[in-house]
């Protein structure tokens, strides 16, 4: 081994190359070692490298036996800026620190050297004060890329650099044509005292050259680099269309399949046991894509279309939306197309769903329009005020009625009578919106402009729910009974009349009955005890006698009957019965001023007929409001006393149930703050035709109270004061357990 390869071999083991590995750099050592004689020359070791980091080794070896003491590379990086030492040969270390720079640093020599591109001779920067040979090693070449070439772009990063036209800048050491990173790199050579010029020229053409393999090697390594990552694109490309649910084709100019997917595949590639009739439908399904794809690419405008296709497994039609997008190459040639089908098969449907249940909405719009005329036209034709509020319970519309009473929705109301009466409707449609019940019925006495009169109306409320459940609007209907309720009374007035009138008669009828009953039993008894004793000649006229005195005692019968009633005699509640009652004259006695005060406790069930209990109570709720309508007159007293009519008018109506034997009794106490039973009638008032009201009276009502409360199997107490008031007491037996 000569002095030179020794040499070698040291910086072979002391350079640090980056990046490449310890093992890359030893493998490359190896190579060198293994060469044949015919190899030293340099430009055969430099081809025979196959690396670019195999190319700078190969060159301090080449510089070090051309018989320079030391040489150095210092390397730029582009990221960083920072120039630093990367390989040497006999270099000291703090000589090697003497060279580390940045790319911005413009007063360093190094960095001077590699903005212009150009060796120069740097005096006193090697060791002991000697010249320093700097050469740049930068990508450079006289011809340009393949891709400059083939764009026909003159701004290929070699060629620029070669011919020196741009400085050294990090953002600009990189090919627009090719998209490749540059490099550079300085070469550091100590100088002997005396160097000729031809021993530089040879130093240079060695630099020179292992420059060009260097950038023909880093352009190699470029384009292996990016293959490899094309690799990796295609291969997530590929993965990607796998995954896809939706089938994805590209097909060339000719529309030919250049490559599927898996669900492509199920409609468009024919397997080997596929049956005869699978086989004709993907044949159908591929004549069917390509003719599309030509109707598509000859319109020059269609994107997309439906195409129909059959499962060739489950064997049925399936609608695909085919999306089609073409490729280009870098020129902007078209090389194919991309397409991608999605299933609409069920978005169809369901468009058709939707489709049908628009026009099925539209005809209920239709229904829903002719009925809410129809409701317009109910309203109008009701008769009755109706009001529509809204959730805040604010007037929203009025009927033509509803705007006699209250004027028109947004008009200023300056009636005094309007205005009082839109007080009391916002009060009640505000209490009825917030309430919790659905439904209300309620009362509202308000003022009627037409007739200048103030009138009672019920009122009767709903509610519109919205979907959610909560209150929309309300709807009031006012109505007004006034006519209603005054042919009531006088209708309930003449049954009460005819009802006593017919009470009378038939306990009459029964009375009189009941009289000649008892001679008629004296007689039948006579005739049964002569039955033994009747002569044989005057039996016929004895058969006559008791077959006529048997025909007079059914006929008595038949009118006690009449009297007696034929109602439904079982258990009834009293307090039911009492409820009913009042209802039923509780517009009188309103009317008559009569306060009513209702005491029910809690009773069991009462035998009798409820009908004809409710008879009693309504006599005696008729006898209390007369009682207390002769005190309206005023009567004035002497001596500054209150009369009778300052009283307040009161009905007191009470159930008890007393304990006692067996099971007790039931109490019903009707109480009156009326005139009282005057004195001279206290005694026979339970008699028929009895009356205290004159001519008004027909004198049966206390009568017939008695009467149906004796047949109850109870009993009536009375006490009365005159100018004071009335109180009657019914007992009555309750049911046995």
């Amino acid at each position: 081994m000569t002095a030179g390869e020794g040499q070698s071999a040291v910086a072979m083991k002391k350079e640090s190359l980056s990046p490449a590995p310890a093992r890359s750099r030893a493998a490359g050592m190896e190579k060198v070692e293994r060469r044949s004689s015919f190899a030293r020359q340099p430009s055969l070791r430099l081809l025979l490298a196959e690396r670019s980091e195999e190319v700078l080794p190969i060159l301090l070896d080449e510089i070090v036996r051309m018989g320079y003491p030391r040489a150095f590379i210092a390397s730029s990086n582009f990221e960083s800026g920072q120039i630093a030492v990367s390989a040497e040969v006999n270099c000291p270390a703090n000589y090697i620190k003497r060279f580390s720079t940045f790319l911005w640093s413009g007063d360093d020599p190094l960095v001077g050297v590699l903005h212009k591109g150009e060796p120069a001779v740097l005096p006193h920067a090697a060791l002991n004060r000697r010249a320093l040979y700097a050469h740049p090693l930068i990508f450079r070449n006289r011809t340009r890329c393949w891709e400059a070439e083939r764009s026909r772009q003159s701004d290929c990063l070699a060629v620029l650099n070669d011919r020196s036209v741009r400085r050294m800048a990090l953002q600009e050491q990189t090919c627009t044509a090719c998209e490749m990173r540059g490099y550079a790199y300085v070469v550091g050579v100590d100088l002997p005292k005396t160097t000729t010029e031809r021993q530089l020229n040879e130093l240079r053409s060695i630099i020179e050259l292992s420059n060009r393999y260097l950038s023909r090697l880093f352009k190699v390594e470029h384009y292996y680099n990016r293959m490899r990552d094309m690799d990796v694109v295609i291969a997530q490309m590929e993965t990607v269309l796998a995954s896809m649910a939706d089938p994805v084709i590209l097909t060339d100019p000719q529309h030919r399949v250049i490559t599927q997917n898996k669900a492509a595949e199920r409609f468009f590639s024919i397997p080997d046991n596929a049956s005869e009739g699978a086989q004709r439908a993907l044949e159908l399904n591929n004549l069917l894509f390509s003719a599309a794809l030509s109707s598509m690419a000859m319109s020059g405008t269609d994107s997309s279309r439906d195409l129909t296709l059959v499962d060739a497994k489950e064997g049925e039609e399936v609608l695909f939306e085919a999306v089609t997008a073409p490729t280009y190459s870098r020129e902007g040639l078209r090389t194919g197309l991309v397409t991608v089908m999605r299933d609409v098969t069920d978005l169809r449907k369901a468009d058709q769903e939707v489709r049908q249940n628009l026009e099925k909405l539209m005809q209920a719009e239709e229904i829903v329009r002719q009925d809410r005329d129809r409701m317009s036209l109910v309203i109008e034709a009701v008769g009755d005020p109706i009001i529509v509020a809204d959730n805040a319970g604010k007037p929203v519309q009025f009927d033509s009625l509803a705007a006699q009473l209250f004027g028109k929705i947004g008009e200023d109301v300056r009636d005094q009578g309007r205005v009082r009466n839109l007080v009391k409707l916002s009060a009640y449609l505000t209490a009825f919106t917030f309430a919790f019940g659905q439904t209300e019925e309620g009362k509202l006495k308000l003022y009627h402009p037409p007739s200048d009169t103030h009138v009672e109306f019920n009122t009767r409320s709903g509610k519109i729910l919205d979907a959610r459940g909560q209150v929309s609007h309300t709807v009031t209907v006012l109505r007004d009974l006034s006519a209603l309720r005054k042919v009531e009374e006088l209708r309930v007035q003449a049954r009460m009349l005819e009802m006593e009138k017919f009470a009378a008669t038939g306990r009459l009828a029964g009375t009189i009955a009941h009289e000649v009953n008892n001679p008629m039993e004296a007689i039948k008894n006579s005739i049964h005890l002569l039955q033994n004793r009747v002569k044989p000649g005057a039996e016929p006229v004895y058969e006559i006698l008791k077959s006529e005195t048997d025909r007079v005692a059914r006929i008595v019968r038949q009118m006690l009957g009449l009297y007696r009633s034929s109602s439904q005699v079982g258990g009834f509640d009293i307090n039911r019965v009492v409820e009913d009652t009042l209802a039923l004259f509780g517009r009188q006695l309103e009317r008559a001023g009569v306060t009513t005060a209702l005491d029910l406790g809690k009773i069991p069930p009462v035998v009798g007929s409820a009908d004809q209990f409710r008879q009693i109570l309504s006599n005696l709720v008729v006898n209390a409001k007369d009682a207390m309508a002769q005190l309206d007159a005023p009567n004035p007293i002497p001596n500054g006393e209150s009369s009778v009519s300052d009283k307040k008018l009161r009905l007191y109506l009470r159930t008890r149930h007393l304990s006692g034997s067996a099971t007790g009794r039931v109490v019903v106490t009707i109480a009156d703050t009326g005139s009282g039973i005057p004195q001279n009638i206290r005694d026979s008032m339970f008699e028929p035709f009895v009356s205290s009201k004159g001519e008004k009276g027909t004198g049966l009502g206390l009568w017939i109270v008695r009467g149906i409360t004796q047949s109850h199997g109870g009993k009536i107490r009375v006490r009365s004061q005159e100018g004071r008031g009335t109180v009657f007491q019914i007992y009555l037996p309750v049911v046995r357990s």
